[in-house]
């Protein structure tokens, strides 16, 4: 789908006079050491959300590596790499260490402020997620928008910005591998969003010199063969001096079909939520950081599914941002009736050219 849109827009008196960007070579590199984990046992300690269960050890989190090129009229981008499960519960669901595909995109922009993207790319919905990896400032993405929104997938994304507004849709395969989609269903993201001021609103170390706001809602739908899933979510990021508070809020629910020909997610209709708040300062190299995360699996009963996490550490950061040292607390806490002794301290050492 990619090459095909930007062949056919190549063919453009405009584009074919541009020459083309020179590609850059990315690499990205980032290493957990945990200090301290309580549920050291898999026998005694079941799997949770949003917990690893790394005993003290070292971990290659992620490890990517590739090349990308912009200019005003092209963009395009390929990297590969593997990357730790998330969690158990995602582990358990098939999640694994194996080198794949991360992105692999080309774009073409036919007139100023509108971009035209196809390939493996981020589906717009959630701030949080769209943040690169390299820019979160605890190393990780919350449990609640790692489990209600989607992540990567192979489609083709319509981007506008307009003053201080931008606007993007996307249609998906929505989880067809890519030689191509596996089924009828489709993926379609929308997401809106504003922008009030000078400042980055896509990461969160550094100073910015006045007042800086981002809001955005984002919404998807997914019409897998299994499961019809949608999502609604809203998101901000206020920014002032060394300040920076973000804050997310998403719902997603999911309603098996009446003839199923795969094993679906869920069996009855099932409604999930949760929230992140975010609140961190720059100060000089040192980026300190606490946020806030919780997610409810199924609003309809109360049980081990209902997690809340804390995390508080600080970012040491080195060489222009090209190297992070971060130190945190993550601590876990079950809303139902089983509690489970699952905090950890971990250390991340993160390299990016």
């Amino acid at each position: 789908m990619s090459s095909f849109i930007i062949g056919l827009l190549l063919a453009t008196p405009t584009a074919s006079a541009a020459a083309p960007p020179e590609p850059t070579p990315t690499v990205f590199v980032q290493t957990w050491v945990t200090l301290m984990d309580q549920d050291q046992s898999e026998v005694a300690d079941p799997g949770g959300y949003g917990d690893p269960e790394d005993d003290p050890g070292f971990k290659l989190r992620r490890v990517r590596l590739g090349f990308e090129g912009d200019n005003d009229t092209m963009r395009y981008g390929f990297t590969v790499g593997v990357a730790a499960p998330y969690d158990v519960v995602s582990e358990a669901q098939g999640a694994g260490m194996e080198v794949g595909l991360v992105d692999s995109y080309g774009g073409y922009s036919p007139t100023k402020g509108l971009w035209i993207v196809g390939g493996r790319q981020k589906v717009p919905v959630s701030r949080e997620s769209l943040m690169s990896s390299s820019q979160l400032g605890l190393s990780d993405r919350s449990v609640s928008t790692q489990w209600l929104t989607p992540d990567r997938d192979l489609g083709a994304v319509v981007d506008y910005r307009w003053k201080f507004l931008r606007a993007r849709v996307g249609a998906f395969n929505g989880g067809g591998d890519l030689s191509g989609d596996n089924n009828d269903g489709k993926l379609i993201s929308g997401r809106m969003e504003a922008k009030i001021g000078p400042g980055a609103v896509y990461r969160t170390y550094g100073e910015v010199k006045k007042l800086t706001i981002g809001m955005g809602v984002g919404g998807w739908t997914n019409d897998d063969t299994a499961v019809s899933t949608n999502g609604l979510g809203a998101d901000v990021i206020v920014r002032l001096g060394g300040l920076a508070v973000m804050a997310e809020a998403r719902v997603k629910n999911a309603e098996p079909k009446e003839e199923l020909v795969e094993v679906p997610d869920v069996f009855s209709e099932t409604t999930r939520q949760g929230v992140m708040a975010q609140v961190g300062y720059t100060v000089d190299q040192f980026e300190p950081i606490v946020r806030y995360s919780v997610f409810d699996d199924d609003t309809s009963t109360e049980d081990t599914g209902d997690v809340s996490e804390i995390v508080s550490g600080v970012t040491w950061h080195a060489d222009g941002d090209g190297f992070r040292a971060g130190l945190a607390y993550a601590m876990r806490s079950e809303q139902g009736p089983m509690k489970v002794e699952n905090d950890t301290v971990r250390v991340w050492l993160q390299f990016k050219l």
